[in-house]
């Protein structure tokens, strides 16, 4: 029966390959081309680093294998957290289910294709970022493709058993309470688990690893190197196994591995007996609907009484009320305080000595706030559209004009970015003490860049629209998604690429080494103007046109 459900995924993969155009091949081309430079820089940036832990003298191996160590254990708790978030949809809400259920195919079959597909979605993408960290160790340490052969068999059972934990506990949960509401929990506990990890990370401090001095004693430093990180976790264990293999102790990374893959086994194989007994009553109390009274009355909406008898009152009341509806989209916010606080911690933290050091780190913040405000896009803004899901032909049938619709989703999703953007300006300036003319500049160029990502956000997902789309990772994992970020990091680069002129006079003037000309500025000022004109109505125009053609 398992067979019968893998040859089916086979089956529609090979059919969606067999179908694409050439146009789609080229495009997927393209876009697998732009993966494989970003996992070469981040590979050429861990490469950076590794070499520099290798030149420092006596410890420089450990702070290898420590900083290994706590990467593993940072990718362990991210993917049984990201776990929680696909199998509670893969498992229990996805669309499939409903025909799979009915079939003539065994419960555990079902729950194993599912737990599979869960399990792969939730770690696969973290998994990947550890090939170009393994691949930097490789050149640091001038080791052959014997050592990648052995990583690549020791990650799967060590990814397979962080995504159990967390799909055990969300078939614990489903089970326990066999509500629709369950759902609800899951998402807040998740969005709190991943904050929580965002700031524990930081809080931890790992610039310590290359800072001894930052420790009262050398050997409270030592100390801290040779000690295990969570040795009873497979991070540990893999970690381990990693050094050992790099040393030539192929017995060692042998025993590591064979009890990684028999910890995985024993995990799962207890996860499918649980999931015998209470997979189906979790599936059948999650389909329930919640209970919910509410007054009806004919009283004006709040948007009503501030704009009015318009369409676009009766749309923002529609997207408030569906955002707080659904708990998975405002239980987003802990994340996003995490990030601004995990952002400003870092800020914070620089050992900045002198103000015109502390102005340049203001303008580059133009730079790293604009990438954090792209992710942020991609996660809210781009996948508004798509979003709408089966409802879009109910907006389309309304005498309602496609332009209202992304303005409406525009105003939503734009005064939260603003704010974000005015938020890690201000701070960011206060915490770094800035002039008057940097603070100015960089508080402006960020409130551009904010309302620029979330007008292309609407534009490029009105171009890429997935209407039938079960998980929001789906949108944002896209080939519309790498389009959207792709295009943010590129007007970002350049809007810090065209500010630097008149940043670069204001220093010049303030270290009496220069005056400052306006015909570089005006320069600079008019391809600033020039790339947020194209930003703000290329797109728009774009997106409005494919979804008014859109059937």
């Amino acid at each position: 029966m398992l067979g019968t459900l893998l040859r089916r995924r086979v089956r529609t993969f090979s059919n969606t390959i067999g179908h694409w155009s050439r146009y789609e091949c080229l495009r997927n081309s393209a876009f697998g081309a732009a993966g494989f430079g970003l996992l070469f820089g981040l590979h050429d940036g861990f490469y950076r680093l590794l070499k520099h832990l290798s030149g420092i003298e006596l410890i420089g191996l450990l702070l290898t294998w420590k900083l290994t160590a706590m990467l593993l254990l940072m990718t362990f708790m991210m993917v049984v957290v990201s776990s929680l978030l696909t199998a509670l949809t893969t498992l229990f809400y996805s669309y499939d289910l409903k025909f799979l259920l009915k079939a003539p195919v065994s419960l555990r079959a079902v729950f194993l294709d599912k737990s599979l597909e869960s399990a792969f979605f939730a770690s696969w993408m973290i998994g990947l970022i550890l090939v170009p960290y393994v691949g930097a160790i490789m050149r640091v340490r001038g080791l052959g493709m014997g050592y990648f052969l052995a990583f690549s068999a020791s990650l799967p059972p060590f990814l397979l058993l962080a995504a159990s934990f967390g799909i055990g506990f969300t078939l614990l949960l489903l089970y326990l309470f066999p509500s629709a509401r369950t759902r609800d929990v899951v998402w807040v506990f998740s969005s709190l688990s991943l904050t929580v990890v965002y700031g524990l990370a930081r809080l931890a401090q790992p610039e310590k690893l290359v800072r001894p001095d930052a420790l009262r004693a050398v050997a409270e430093y030592l100390n801290f190197l040779q000690a295990p990180t969570a040795p009873y976790l497979p991070s540990w264990w893999l970690a381990e196994a990693l050094r050992m293999a790099a040393e030539g102790d192929w017995r060692g990374w042998a025993s590591r591995t064979a009890g990684l893959w028999g910890a995985a086994a024993a995990v799962y194989g207890l996860l499918m007996a649980l999931a015998g007994r209470i997979y189906f009553i979790g599936y059948s109390g999650a389909q329930e609907g919640a209970l919910r009274r509410r007054e009806h009355s004919f009283r004006l909406l709040p948007e009503q009484r501030l704009l009015g008898m318009r369409s676009a009152a009766v749309l923002l009341w529609k997207e408030r009320t569906t955002f707080f509806r659904d708990v998975k989209h405002w239980s987003q916010i802990l994340l996003v305080m995490g990030l601004v606080f995990v952002y400003l911690f870092s800020i914070r933290r620089l050992p900045l000595d002198t103000a015109e050091l502390r102005g340049l780190v203001s303008f580059l913040n133009v730079g790293a706030a604009g990438f954090v405000l792209a992710a942020l896009g991609l996660r809210f803004t781009f996948p508004a559209i798509s979003l709408e899901g089966r409802s879009w032909w109910v907006l389309r049938s309304a005498p309602i004009d496609v332009s209202a619709v992304m303005r409406e989703k525009l105003v939503f999703s734009g005064a939260p970015m603003l704010l974000i953007a005015a938020t890690l300006a201000a701070m960011t300036n206060w915490i770094l003490e800035t002039d008057r003319f940097t603070a100015w500049l960089t508080l402006g160029a960020l409130l551009t860049v904010g309302f620029a990502i979330c007008v292309m956000g609407v534009g490029f997902g009105a171009l890429f629209p997935n209407f039938l789309v079960e998980n929001i990772h789906q949108v944002e994992s896209s080939v519309g998604g790498f389009v959207y970020m792709a295009a943010c990091l590129f007007y970002v680069g350049l809007t810090v690429a065209l500010l630097a002129a008149p940043m670069q006079m204001h220093f010049a003037e303030r270290f009496g080494t220069g005056v400052w000309n306006s015909r570089p500025a005006l320069y600079a000022g008019a391809g600033w103007l020039a790339l947020n004109a194209v930003a703000l109505i290329v797109p728009w125009r774009l997106g409005r046109r494919a979804l008014e053609n859109h059937e």
